[in-house]
């Protein structure tokens, strides 16, 4: 009989015995994770499908977008009368949709932009006005008064002030009619040319064209004083230039009087 050769147990190599199961069985392991890991992926990825789909088979965020806001197509300045092609309407969902945003085109079309409105914005109530004079104009650091001038407010009307067509950057004369001390008649003469209006109205205001209550006209020192006395103690009238006349000398004029109209008119 032959005998059967026994390997004497030893501590050691019940241990490395051990460790060899282990490392055969660890990759094992890690197949098993890493499948049922992509698994599970695969479901969340299904699961996020199905509920964000809606009825017509798009994806969306937050729901259904059902909600209308009017957008902006492209940048609209402050003052500017928003017209059809400016706007759009884009439907959002009840959580993305924009608060107090206009819900329809014809509610904006028409009025004017109160701030610079950029594109993609929805535009809201407050961004907008149904008269241009309530448009805030945006502050400036200085008026643009060139060295050596200054700027003078003088007042203005419907008939004064050339029906209200005066204008920003436009040019024009004043007329005063006065009455020497001691004359028997009043002159009427053009005592000051080509005066440049920069501001239409108060500060604060809309500075545009229109009846208005005051301009601001750019003058020397000595001007400022020869005009605001012309406008305490004369009767005047400004005179609106062409602009193909800016760069034009005014012609030198002798002063009407009652002798002189009456002359010129063959009245008499």
């Amino acid at each position: 009989m032959t005998r059967r050769s026994v390997t004497p147990w030893s501590e050691d190599a019940e241990f490395q015995e051990v460790s060899r199961l282990a490392t055969e069985v660890k990759p094992k392991s890690n197949r098993i994770l890493l499948i049922f890991g992509v698994f599970l992926a695969i479901v969340a990825f299904g699961g996020a499908l199905l509920v964000g789909r809606t009825s017509g088979g798009n994806i969306a965020v937050g729901g259904s977008k059902n909600v209308p806001a009017v957008v902006a197509l492209k940048d609209i300045p402050a003052s500017t009368q928003i017209t059809a092609d400016m706007v759009t309407v884009q439907q959002f969902s009840a959580e993305q949709a924009p608060p107090y945003a206009f819900r329809a085109k014809d509610l904006v079309v028409g009025k004017f932009a109160a701030i610079p409105i950029h594109t993609g914005s929805a535009i809201i109530d407050y961004d907008v006005v149904s008269d241009v004079s309530g448009v805030q104009p945006a502050k400036q650091a200085f008026l643009p008064i060139p060295a050596g001038m200054v700027a003078v407010q003088i007042p203005t009307g419907e008939l004064v002030g050339v029906g209200g067509y005066i204008q920003p950057d436009d040019r024009i004369d004043v007329i005063v009619s006065y009455q020497p001390k001691g004359a028997q008649q009043a002159l009427t003469k053009t005592s000051f040319t080509n005066l440049h209006v920069i501001r239409v109205g108060p500060a604060g205001g809309a500075n545009t064209r229109g009846i208005s209550s005051s301009l601001t006209v750019i003058v020397t020192l000595k001007q400022a004083e020869d005009l605001k006395w012309a406008l305490d103690n004369t009767n005047y009238k400004f005179v609106l230039k062409s602009v193909k006349d800016y760069d034009v000398p005014d012609p030198d004029t002798s002063a009407s009087s009652m002798d002189s109209f009456t002359s010129t008119y063959r009245i008499r």
